[in-house]
């Protein structure tokens, strides 16, 4: 599912009622953005969806996974099952983070109309964990994402063409590390420093 912000708004009309309280990262929003807010470009910085639920109940996962265009960025929310332990009304902000000498800043908050968590068959609202683990989780979560595309692309790599490749390098280094060591010395600096073995001197004039 793919949502297009409007200036420094997101509708969420699509998904409004498509989570279900238990869920767990049963579904993924893409969101598409502006690039460029003012002179600030959005692809450097970091993104965080942060939701409040109907009891109170402070919710926060970064968005780790994103790639960028000439004016888009585009982010792949997977929704953490923090997002559904409570059902009812929840509020969401994407939040777009700089950091500059060492100082973390807010540039954006997006604002989105609420979405509904239906509740479960066997559901029961409760206490939900603090915003430093959920900030942990979706951290962890957000590395393994970015792990998993790197493995993907190293396994479309063609390792035979990296063989050879390196294979080259090799009898070319080996060719290399043949030749002979020039060192450029005049007559006075040869006579005075240790002699290596499989070096050429050249003796130049003093200046």
């Amino acid at each position: 599912m793919e949502v297009f912000a409007k200036g420094k708004n997101i509708p969420t009309y699509s998904f409004g009622n498509l989570f279900v309280q238990g869920e767990r990262s049963a579904d993924t929003i893409n969101i598409v953005v502006d690039r460029f807010y003012n002179d600030t470009d959005l692809s450097e910085c970091s993104f965080m969806m942060a939701g409040l639920t109907e009891d109170g109940w402070e919710v926060n996962q970064v968005i780790g996974s994103r790639r960028a265009t000439a004016d888009k960025v585009y982010l792949k929310w997977n929704v953490s099952g923090d997002f559904t332990i409570n059902s009812g009304k929840l509020r969401l902000e994407l939040r777009v983070y700089k950091s500059e000498n060492n100082e973390i800043s807010t540039i954006i908050k997006y604002n989105m109309p609420d979405v509904y968590v239906k509740p479960s068959t066997n559901g029961k609202n409760g206490p939900l964990p603090e915003t430093s683990e959920q900030a942990v989780g979706s951290i962890t979560t957000a590395t393994d994402e970015g792990l998993t595309a790197i493995q993907e692309k190293i396994d479309s790599f063609d390792i035979d063409a990296v063989k050879e490749r390196l294979d080259v390098m090799e009898v070319n280094n080996s060719v290399y590390l043949a030749r002979p060591e020039v060192i450029a010395l005049t007559k006075k600096q040869y006579d005075l420093c240790e002699h290596k073995k499989n070096s050429l001197y050249v003796i130049i004039k003093e200046k």
